[in-house]
């Protein structure tokens, strides 16, 4: 019988990973966890394209700026769960992954604020050579609007790309400068 694992929308059969994937899985986390490393980055193609509900960000660089800001909102990131999904392949990693976020807080001398659990679809697609081309997170396992979704999703994948590249802008590439 296999293993099976609950998510915000029901329970799904897992898999156990296999070493390179478990590696590949470990060092992602760590960019959940706030703690960004080259290792982890190195599983991307340079031209790889992050997507969630929050923002787009195309290539690499933008990719470590939207985890490189995270130390920047978070005070914590704990990965509650990661189980990978029996549906995984050579070509994609689908992960169930529940990640607990606790906010810096805004108030002066006090150090978290508000906490939030997560619990995402998160789909890492492989190109040819193995790495990230795509890397897919669909909070409560909804899929991200689009603009295949429409007037309204034309307008949050704009507003998306935007955030993106706000950030990317504001934060520095280099996980050491983090």
């Amino acid at each position: 019988m296999a293993a099976m694992t609950s998510s915000s929308v029901g329970t799904h059969a897992t898999r156990t990973p296999s070493p390179s994937e478990q590696q590949m899985i470990d060092d992602i986390l760590l960019l959940y966890q706030l703690k960004p490393t080259e290792k982890a980055y190195a599983h991307y193609s340079p031209s790889a394209v992050f997507h969630d509900p929050v923002s787009i960000a195309e290539g690499l660089d933008s990719i470590r700026s939207q985890f490189n800001g995270m130390p920047k909102v978070f005070a914590e990131s704990t990965t509650q769960k990661c189980d990978l999904l029996a549906e995984s392949d050579a070509n994609h990693l689908a992960l169930n992954l529940t990640q607990k976020y606790v906010f810096k807080s805004p108030i002066p001398f006090k150090e978290k604020g508000t906490e939030k659990t997560v619990n995402s679809k998160v789909t890492l697609h492989l190109d040819g050579q193995g790495q990230v081309e795509r890397h897919d997170e669909e909070w409560d396992w909804q899929g991200n609007k689009s603009e295949e979704d429409g007037f309204m999703g034309k307008m949050q994948q704009a507003r998306k790309k935007i955030d993106a590249k706000v950030v990317e802008k504001g934060v520095p590439t280099d996980p050491g400068k983090v």
